[in-house]
């Protein structure tokens, strides 16, 4: 993906979704493509591990980027994914545990191109009923969630 990036030479797309490898360099490279003046206002939906929320790479990326800050917000699963790793991938251990679980959560973290489609996805994206999600705004939303809240800052009520 590297050479197509770097050639501009990507096929026509209206919006780019993945879940990129997540080792080395591969996201703080990704982060400068889709934030980059040749990427345009495409939107994106990227499926990463909640930490890179608080990367510099990320930050300098987005809500800090010097030419075209952006503010992008995440869909956060309320129950962990499990990724199933190819068969015969992983050492066989005494507890099949590791080979179904990642050490890390992660979650989509989403930009709509521009503010306002990116204010049209996240109503979209509330109102379509779909559950086991959360949407965070902000960095300052996914804190609050994490402690329990809501993702309008609201505290959940104890049953």
């Amino acid at each position: 993906c590297y050479k197509v990036w770097g050639s501009h030479s990507e096929p026509p797309f209206d919006v780019f979704l993945t879940n990129p490898p997540y080792s080395d360099d591969h996201i703080e490279k990704l982060m400068k493509h889709v934030t980059s003046s040749s990427f345009g206002n495409k939107p994106w939906l990227l499926l990463m591990p909640q930490w890179v929320h608080k990367k510099d790479y990320y930050i300098n990326a987005t809500t800090k980027h010097i030419t075209n800050p952006c503010n992008p917000f995440y869909i956060v699963p309320k129950r962990r994914y499990v990724y199933l790793p190819p068969a015969n991938f992983r050492e066989k251990k005494d507890s099949d545990t590791h080979k179904k679980s990642s050490p890390f959560v992660s979650m989509w973290f989403c930009w709509g191109g521009n503010q306002k489609r990116n204010e049209e996805l996240m109503s979209a994206f509330q109102k379509s009923g779909v559950g086991g999600c959360d949407v965070a705004r902000s960095k300052s939303a996914l804190r609050d969630l994490r402690r329990g809240g809501s993702s309008k800052g609201k505290k959940k009520k104890s049953k």
